[in-house]
């Protein structure tokens, strides 16, 4: 009986571990799928910096470190930081890109954005 609550235990504990590991993999393919979006439009001369972010998909990252880590990609996918006018050192990254709007051809707020967040 003791062994069977043991094995039950460690059952759980892999199924935590599991779910754990299937969640890293899920985002992270998020995250490709964001930066390789990105890579074509800069590639392809149609948009780039926050606007292709935003195009590529950036508001579908869940979280400031998923967003950080596309941020970091890009960059080295195509040589240029895309938020670079920005001044975003402790700023919560999901809600920076929550507050941008744009449609396909500019993002609309981009003085807000700069004002609040450009550098100094």
């Amino acid at each position: 009986m003791l062994t069977f609550f043991l094995g039950v235990r460690r059952g759980k504990k892999h199924r935590r571990e599991d779910l754990a590991a299937a969640a890293e993999h899920e985002a992270d393919h998020r995250i490709d799928r964001v930066v390789q979006q990105y890579a074509i439009l800069v590639r392809t001369n149609q948009t780039g910096a926050l606007h292709g972010l935003l195009v590529a998909g950036i508001r579908n990252l869940r979280s400031s470190d998923e967003i950080r880590l596309a941020r970091e990609r890009a960059a080295a996918q195509t040589g240029n930081d895309p938020l670079r006018q920005y001044s975003l050192a402790g700023v919560d990254l999901k809600e920076f890109v929550d507050t941008c709007v744009f449609d396909n051809t500019s993002v609309k707020n981009d003085r807000e954005l700069l004002e609040r967040f450009g550098k100094k």
